[in-house]
């Protein structure tokens, strides 16, 4: 078990960490986690950024309770931590209250469609400000649907989405995570950088569909 935040086992939350770093946060941001778990980077994020304030919710109350027993976690107001369906999440926001959302948020090994369909994404722009930026984790399945949808429906509701992943899961040759970053520009340069020197084969889509 980690307990140093500044370390990131999954590849796809070290891909969160670049499209954060690339985008610049404000010194205060407000970041929504919508799929706690175990707060993993909600504690990477406390740490990196300490001015930053975050919202963690997840359907399940057990995992960030289990985390605050496991971690000394950042407590409130740096963090806030409660159960809560990451529909209800997003949707209660008022308009331009968010600086960053983040979405973790699986049902077996997909995203649900209730998080993954334009609804979603329109609650999702709705909330953001202006220079906000989104990045969520979509689980890619050769042949599948769900992740299609859900790339075509962040580019109805952001001006520029941009796909990081393995490149064969980008083909659909495979399996894999990729994250999309949604936003109103994304810096694909910066993204580009961030791939060519990562440990293991990344790949930056910007017309990325699924």
């Amino acid at each position: 078990m980690r307990t140093d935040p500044a370390v990131l086992d999954f590849e796809y939350m070290r891909h969160f960490a670049a499209a954060i770093r690339a985008w610049g946060p404000p010194p205060r941001m407000l970041a929504l986690h919508v799929g706690a778990g175990v707060c993993t980077m909600a504690r990477h994020l406390s740490a990196a950024y300490p001015d930053s304030r975050h919202i963690a919710v997840d359907v399940d109350a057990t995992l960030p309770e289990l985390a605050r027993e496991w971690w000394d976690l950042p407590r409130s107001p740096q963090l806030r931590v409660r159960q809560q369906d990451g529909l209800d999440a997003v949707a209660t926001r008022h308009p331009e209250s968010l600086d960053l959302l983040l979405r973790d948020a699986f049902a077996g090994d997909t995203t649900p469609a209730s998080l993954a369909d334009p609804t979603w994404w329109g609650h999702a722009a709705r909330a953001m400000r202006p220079d906000g930026l989104v990045v969520a984790n979509v689980s890619a399945i050769p042949g599948g649907t769900t992740h299609r949808q859900d790339a075509v429906a962040a580019r109805e509701s952001f001006r520029s989405v941009v796909a990081v992943g393995e490149p064969a899961v980008l083909k659909g040759r495979r399996r894999g995570n990729v994250v999309l970053v949604a936003a109103s520009a994304v810096d694909v340069d910066a993204l580009r950088r961030y791939a060519a020197s990562a440990p293991l084969p990344t790949g930056v889509n910007p017309d990325w569909t699924g």
